[in-house]
């Protein structure tokens, strides 16, 4: 039990973006999540190491049930935390400088709230599924339950954008992938406008993107013209974000490059455990497709998954530069198609770029 315990408390990390927004706001340090996200959160990995191949533990009923509310309990920290944001906006003096650290700073938390409205929207569960809803509403990109289904349903599809074409830049993916799913979703006769009302998807992007309009209206009203700049940019990078994370999960991976892609439904894994935790398990990501309904907490890396030579903020950054991005990812597909049963793990360094050169 102990053992366990122990185990579980590393998934009580995702709540340390919400928290670090919080501690942001009372100490009015507009940067403080952004910096922390690029500058600490890569480092983690030299603590805590790899994903345990062999899986999670068979957990005791009271941990599971634990584990299962964690994200109706990060919800309710990062409602806390974004009333305290609007605070502390409202009661200082806006400068560009802080209303550019403050966009940056919720937009790295929103990221991982993306993360946590994943693992809802998943579930079974009604009420589940709505506070999915609700908390990608929030974290500014009311269409993830819309495009999740969508990614599902079409996996490994290139020419429906779910996975970019190898020769693909992540600017024209996310182009692509974003135009495609804003015209099913909210054009004239997208799912939000003429889709059926009594279909559960329908209504819920109908409450997702009423959570955005909200929000918006709140941020307004609660810190003025700053509160709705700051929340713009956010739903702006956000968008942007959901889909250079789609990027990298699948870039080499479609059926433009991979034969039995569709049937296979492959993804790159990152096997950074503190990486797994704070995204809820969505960076074990073929694992996820292969059994998109197994709770994050039950989730194991696939043995024979490709493996990117470092973790997603790394990878963020390459991916914005096609020729930089190619040169370190190349190298690591054509190793997992060589060698697809033998992955090689950074174990605690913060890569593995030189095994694949």
């Amino acid at each position: 039990m102990t053992n366990q315990l122990a185990k579980a408390a590393g998934h009580l990390t995702v709540l340390i973006a919400p928290a670090l927004l919080a501690w942001a706001a009372w100490l009015d340090e507009p940067f403080l999540v952004f910096g922390a996200v690029l500058l600490v959160f890569p480092l983690a990995r030299l603590a805590f190491g790899a994903v345990d191949e062999t899986g999670p533990p068979a957990w005791g009923e009271g941990i599971a049930a634990t584990l299962d509310r964690l994200p109706w309990v990060y919800s309710a920290v990062l409602a806390g935390a974004v009333l305290m944001l609007l605070s502390a906006i409202s009661r200082s003096e806006p400068t560009m400088g802080s209303v550019a650290g403050w966009a940056l700073s919720l937009w790295m938390t929103m990221v991982f709230a993306t993360c946590v409205a994943h693992e809802l929207l998943h579930r079974k569960r009604k009420a589940d599924r709505i506070v999915g809803h609700l908390l990608a509403g929030l974290a500014g990109y009311p269409l993830l339950g819309y495009e999740h289904s969508r990614h599902h349903q079409r996996s490994g599809s290139c020419t429906s954008a779910e996975c970019p074409n190898v020769t693909e830049s992540v600017w024209k993916f996310a182009a692509r992938r974003l135009g495609a799913i804003v015209h099913e979703s909210l054009g004239a006769r997208g799912l939000a406008v003429a889709g059926d009302s009594r279909s559960p998807a329908v209504r819920g992007l109908r409450v997702a993107l009423t959570t955005t309009s909200a929000s918006l209206a709140i941020f307004g009203l609660a810190a003025g013209w700053p509160g709705v700049l700051i929340y713009t940019i956010v739903i702006g990078l956000v968008s942007f974000a959901v889909q250079l994370v789609t990027y990298m999960q699948h870039w080499g991976l479609g059926d433009d490059n991979i034969e039995d892609a569709r049937q296979g439904e492959y993804g790159w894994e990152d096997d950074c455990q503190f990486q797994a935790w704070v995204t809820m398990g969505l960076s074990i990501h073929q694992a996820h497709h292969r059994d998109g309904s197994r709770p994050y907490y039950r989730t194991s890396i696939t043995t024979d998954s490709p493996r990117p030579p470092a973790g997603y903020v790394v990878l963020m950054f390459a991916a914005l530069f096609p020729a930089v991005w190619r040169q370190v990812m190349a190298p690591a597909l054509a190793y997992w198609r060589s060698q697809p049963t033998a992955p090689v793990s950074a174990g605690r360094r913060l890569a593995c770029v030189t095994f694949y050169r």
